[in-house]
């Protein structure tokens, strides 16, 4: 799956490693097999609403950074939420050429 230049610098924030430490902290368990009724360790913290879901850099940040938008989920059910959403190379190429229509629109010589 490709991600945004914006995505990547995001994923590799200090910001972003220090909230993800947090969540996992603050939600040690799978979320998701907790409400299954299952105790399974988390590994990964998921955006429930997508970060590149944003139209703007500033909305792809806050989304990001949300802590209602973060769950702690195991790699199985991070896998299954991904594929639920259907998320897909297609799709994250779709919105970073929007962005890029959207920024070339806003900084065009007039």
């Amino acid at each position: 799956m490709a991600h945004s230049k914006l995505y990547i610098q995001i994923m590799n924030s200090r910001e972003w490693r220090r909230l993800r430490a947090m969540k996992m902290a603050a939600n040690p368990l799978c979320e998701s097999c907790q409400r299954q009724g299952y105790v399974r360790a988390a590994r990964c913290v998921h955006h429930i609403t997508p970060v590149e879901s944003g139209r703007t850099d500033q909305e792809c940040k806050e989304l990001a950074y949300r802590w209602a938008n973060l769950q702690s989920l195991c790699y199985d059910c991070h896998k299954e939420a991904h594929r639920q959403m259907g998320t897909s190379k297609e799709q994250h190429q779709q919105r970073e050429q929007e962005r890029v229509r959207q920024w070339m629109t806003r900084h065009r010589r007039k």
